[in-house]
């Protein structure tokens, strides 16, 4: 019997919690199924994304408890995104997922998915919060970055939208053939277009550990996404350096009005500075800028791999 689910969870450092994530995850699909022995139609892909601890361990404990664990470690932290790309080119599913370890979305949350997509004409089908369980740090952080992402990028995914979602093998077979080296799922998943759906899900408390997504991760992947999917930087300070070059004509042309009509005047010696350093600033920014887009299209023109693995375990060949 062919696989009928898979789903991808990436791991970095949280290893420790699998455990009950599979626990729990067995529990959701023996009741979905309707049988005691899942393997035959579910698989659960642990990606290993160069976590710095035990986890490998734990999660080679899985996958030798569970028929339904697979495991796959890459050689070396790539970044959430590119884990769970590496999940989808594994998975084998008809319909394939995602989800965190943390079960702050909880594995109850996919067979409401599931039954969404089969049931309705989507693709894709997102969870969304009804309620987030963090601090208000992180809240406020998390909505700045998505609405600036979706400001700057034209992405339109909704601000609560959860890391739950379903996908079809059609989508799956798209996702795959995309070839950027640069990731951010979100932005990827729109520019595919297909249909998609969203579904109200519960989320609670993370019961263990601490999230590894701080304000610096989050600013990261918002530059990153950002100069992936979108030039308005570029056009912003170009409209930016003509109206300098504007307002620079204009004290020419106030400098030699004055002077014409003999118009005696003391220079300002602040002000001068503050325009030098003003516009100084703004050259560096702008090559700054430029580096950054030279610096993506380098990485497209070198063509290495989008991730390396180092050990299957539970997989029999790569399909």
């Amino acid at each position: 019997m062919s696989i009928l689910y898979s789903l991808v969870v990436p791991i970095y450092n949280d290893g420790g919690l699998a455990e009950d994530f599979c626990v729990e995850f067995e529990k959701v699909f023996q009741q979905y199924l309707g049988k005691t022995e899942i393997a035959t139609a579910v698989e659960l892909i642990f990606v290993n994304d160069g976590s710095k601890n035990q986890s490998m361990q734990y999660l080679q404990a899985m996958a030798q408890q569970y028929a339904f664990v697979k495991v796959m470690e890459l050689s070396r932290n790539f970044g959430q995104h590119i884990a769970l790309s590496a999940g989808y080119e594994y998975a084998s599913g008809q319909f394939v997922g995602m989800l965190n370890v943390d079960m702050q979305e909880h594995p109850n949350q996919i067979p409401i998915l599931l039954e969404y997509i089969k049931n309705n004409d989507y693709d894709i089908v997102f969870g969304l919060r009804e309620h987030r369980f963090s601090s208000a740090g992180d809240r406020a952080t998390s909505y700045l970055f998505n609405l600036m992402l979706n400001r700057l990028t034209g992405n339109y995914t909704p601000i609560n939208v959860s890391t739950l979602r379903i996908m079809n093998r059609r989508f799956v077979d798209a996702y795959n053939s995309l070839s950027e080296k640069s990731r951010y799922l979100p932005g990827l998943e729109s520019w595919l277009g297909f249909k998609h759906g969203y579904v109200p899900v519960s989320h609670q408390e993370r019961k263990k550990g601490k999230s590894s997504y701080n304000f610096k991760k989050r600013l990261l992947m918002a530059i990153d996404a950002i100069i992936s999917f979108s030039d308005i930087p570029l056009k912003i300070v170009s409209v930016v350096g003509i109206f300098i070059a504007i307002l620079g004509f204009f004290a020419l042309f106030f400098v030699l009005i004055s002077k014409l009509f003999f118009i005696d005047y003391q220079h300002g010696f602040a002000s001068i500075i503050s325009t030098l350093v003003f516009i100084g600033g703004l050259q560096i920014l702008v090559i700054g800028l430029s580096g950054l887009y030279l610096g993506r299209i380098l990485k497209e023109v070198q063509n290495r791999p989008l991730f390396v693995v180092r050990q299957l375990y539970n997989f029999p060949t790569k399909l």
